[in-house]
């Protein structure tokens, strides 16, 4: 049973389904009421879905809405507990989790997930097939969305860049921060840019465990200062 205005704004679907057809993306972005109209647009980048045989989620998968239907009933409602979205809502907000509050936040931002097919349980791992379609659907996202900035929340995704579709590039990844956040060295602030569209990268650790919420949003403030103050609540 999904509710926040069942699924928010559906400004760019026709783009989306076009790309659906194609084969581009299995999955809508999530696209928040007040993300096409922003002055400072954020999509926030996710690493998969799995397979939940006990929530016999495998039809729902199937549909393009899929991404934005967890988004509504998980995030925006609060309908279920989920640490890694309750870590980064409370990362890019500045405020742990509360009901009624947090949907404040996913109104602001686009969201999806890069590995474009389920996981078929919570232990399997993406292969470097999944990251290298991943990345040949990135472009075509980022192309319909235009964010400003990219928020990866997992290192994953930019740590497999040995096959990069023509006319993307990323610049700025082989450096390192100094400091160590939750047994990690972050990234700094990088650059990417598609044949269309130019925005900025910032990188998170995987908020699912041993994710200090406070330590990850002052990188971030440090890094996107204006960014992050779009999103505080």
């Amino acid at each position: 049973m999904a509710t926040s205005t069942e699924y928010q704004s559906s400004v760019f679907d026709a783009q989306f389904a076009a790309a659906h057809q194609a084969g581009q993306v299995a999955w809508y972005p999530w696209v928040g009421a007040q993300y096409p109209t922003s002055t400072c647009k954020v999509l926030v980048i996710l690493e998969s879905h799995y397979i939940n045989r006990e929530r016999n989620n495998i039809e729902a998968l199937a549909l393009p809405s899929f991404t934005r239907r967890i988004v509504a009933e998980q995030l925006a409602a609060n309908r279920w507990p989920s640490p890694s979205f309750n870590n980064l809502a409370a990362c890019l907000s500045g405020k742990a989790v509360i009901k009624g509050q947090v949907n404040l936040l996913w109104e602001k931002v686009a969201l999806y997930n890069f590995v474009q097919r389920p996981m078929d349980n919570p232990d399997e791992r993406p292969n470097e097939q999944d990251f290298i379609n991943g990345w040949k659907a990135f472009p075509t996202v980022v192309d319909i969305l235009k964010p400003d900035v990219c928020v990866f929340a997992g290192f994953a995704a930019i740590s497999n860049l040995s096959k990069l579709p023509t006319g993307l590039q990323l610049a700025g990844l082989t450096l390192w921060e100094k400091e160590g956040i939750n047994g990690t060295y972050p990234r700094p602030c990088f650059t990417i840019q598609t044949s269309h569209h130019t925005m900025k990268g910032v990188v998170v650790k995987h908020p699912g465990s041993f994710f200090t919420a406070d330590k990850w949003r002052a990188l971030l403030q440090r890094q996107v200062p204006e960014t992050m103050k779009a999103l505080s609540l």
